[in-house]
């Protein structure tokens, strides 16, 4: 679902996201597929089989800046999905590791040139979660840690919405970017993320003092998805709108991941963005 942008305004910039392709193909074929879909920016997924910020060399890590440099591609964010980092985990051993693998990716994403790494806080135990107050105080000990490091870097921390049950409002983001009042923390604002939660419109507003990068693909309100654009229930024209209300000028990303190749769907989601008000 999607209303149109009104004509007068001016086209969001739109970037795109290597995520989709993980287990699909690799890492250089999609950033091959994103520059030739007319993506000039994109987030860069750090995470294996295409990429791990801990394991890539000097080698690798020039290999890649020359590819990108052959594609004109821009990397404007650095995201390692979160699939097993959690900096809220009452396993100790595993916080740490999870706050090394983010060190190493503020680190590539500084080699690379990219202003960000974006930063999902964790989840807690469905059956048994840790008390808020914990987890609350754990997770300012990583980001004090992570900001040590990102500060003398030049990048930015970039706390997204997360769909697993803790901080999943952008309200609750705002509270934390503006207690520690760090230029170096900023927010990601993923509408998929938010439809089953909270209004994205209003969850954009309520981000707008931090508000560094959106996130946008497609899903259902009962099922949690990052598929095409214009196939299922994300009012894109309402979300375009309220990101130029608030001033928006940060990069939209693009984050298709369904576990379908996106290659041949690509022009289908970017013209529903299009419709609404992106351009890459």
């Amino acid at each position: 679902m999607t209303s149109p942008a009104p004509p007068a305004q001016a086209a969001l910039p739109l970037s795109g996201c290597s995520f989709g392709w993980l287990h699909l193909a690799p890492l250089p074929d999609a950033l091959r597929a994103l520059a030739g879909h007319g993506f000039s920016s994109i987030e860069l997924t750090t995470a294996p089989p295409h990429l791990s910020a801990p394991g890539a060399g000097p080698y690798e890590r020039q290999e890649l800046a020359r590819l990108l440099d052959d594609l004109e591609l821009r990397v404007i964010s650095v995201n390692p999905s979160f699939a097993d980092i959690s900096l809220i985990s009452t396993n100790p051993e595993f916080r740490e590791l999870s706050e090394r693998q983010l060190i190493a990716n503020i680190e590539l994403a500084a080699e690379l040139g990219a202003r960000y790494v974006v930063v999902i806080p964790g989840r807690r135990h469905a059956l048994a979660p840790a008390p808020d107050r914990a987890a609350r105080a754990v997770l300012d000990a990583g980001l004090d840690h992570l900001l040590a490091r990102a500060e003398p870097l030049g990048v930015t921390i970039a706390l997204e919405n997360s769909p697993y049950g803790y901080l999943g409002r952008a309200s609750d983001l705002a509270e934390i970017a503006a207690r520690w009042n760090s230029p170096r923390l900023r927010l990601t604002y993923d509408v998929a993320n938010a439809l089953a939660i909270e209004d994205p419109a209003e969850g954009v507003r309520q981000a707008a003092p931090y508000l560094a990068l959106a996130h946008v693909s497609d899903t259902w309100r009962d099922k949690w998805a990052h598929t095409v654009a214009g196939t299922a229930e994300v009012d894109f024209g309402g979300f375009a709108r309220a990101l130029t209300e608030i001033g928006f000028t940060g990069p939209t990303v693009y984050e298709l991941v369904d576990g379908v190749d996106p290659e041949p769907r690509m022009p289908a989601g970017l013209a529903a963005l299009a419709a609404s008000g992106w351009a890459p």
